[in-house]
């Protein structure tokens, strides 16, 4: 029986893909092009996942950035670049890497992470073995919560990167919070996730990240849903459509792109 449900199922979610490509609907993942009158929700924002990739807000907004921004774009930053992607999310890894000349993965795994294929199993704050001016962009979504010295990170971005290079970067941030707040002698894993919203984060970041990147030799500019016409990104969903009223929650979505100057 089971199986003859799950077949229905899928049947079922073809047809509403025909209807919604015939009529029209509510939204679309940008990425995958599924459309609903509304996306899946998660345990901090509803609304908010694609249920055919897994995408969430801060992925469709980079890749609305690299697709539409007309500036900060895959021509300018991927097309025949030299590419390495920190903690590679897949629906995004063959957008990217068709375009790119060069593309090569990399993260520090740890206990309860693994990826199918890491082409360096690096600490994005010591790259030794990265030659300085090894690549053109080095993209890290959602990576430096998870580092202890996250400045020593920024730098070694800077150093591995060619002059004109960008980072690409995301990070988890609290409405309204000025200061990055850090507490590293926060061990235990059920603080942690009372105070910085995951078990393995180090510290929840503020406004002044930007001046971060700024201070380690970047030139910034920052890419929200406000770049966009108002209708796409509804549509794309670049923004969630509901707050979330958790106090660690990030509802204002960002991607800091850094040139190296």
């Amino acid at each position: 029986l089971r199986p003859l449900i799950n077949v229905l199922r899928s049947i079922y979610g073809q047809l509403k893909q025909v209807y919604f490509a015939l009529f029209g609907s509510a939204v679309e993942c940008n990425i995958c092009h599924y459309k609903a009158d509304r996306l899946n929700s998660d345990a901090w924002h509803l609304y908010c996942i694609c249920p055919k990739c897994g995408s969430g807000v801060r992925q469709r907004l980079l890749y609305a950035s690299l697709s539409l921004h007309r500036e900060l774009n895959m021509e300018k930053l991927i097309r025949g670049k030299r590419v390495l992607h920190f903690a590679p999310e897949g629906i995004l890894t063959n957008l990217i890497k068709d375009q790119a000349s060069t593309y090569e993965t990399a993260d520090f795994l740890t206990e309860g992470y693994a990826y199918d294929r890491i082409d360096h199993n690096i600490d994005i704050s010591d790259m030794k073995e990265i030659g300085s001016g090894s690549f053109d962009c080095v993209i890290a979504c959602d990576v430096l919560e998870h580092v202890p010295d996250h400045m020593k990170g920024i730098r070694e971005m800077h150093r591995i990167l060619a002059d004109g290079g960008y980072c690409v970067l995301t990070v988890p941030q609290k409405d309204n919070l000025a200061i990055t707040y850090e507490d590293l002698s926060i061990t235990d894993p059920k603080e942690r996730e009372k105070v910085f919203g995951q078990f393995d984060h180090l510290r929840i970041y503020g406004n002044d990240f930007v001046d971060m990147l700024e201070q380690s030799g970047f030139k910034v500019t920052v890419v929200n849903e406000g770049d966009f016409d108002m209708d796409l990104a509804r549509k794309y969903v670049l923004f969630p459509p509901v707050l979330s009223t958790h106090p660690l929650a990030t509802n204002y979505r960002k991607v800091f792109f850094g040139r190296k100057v």
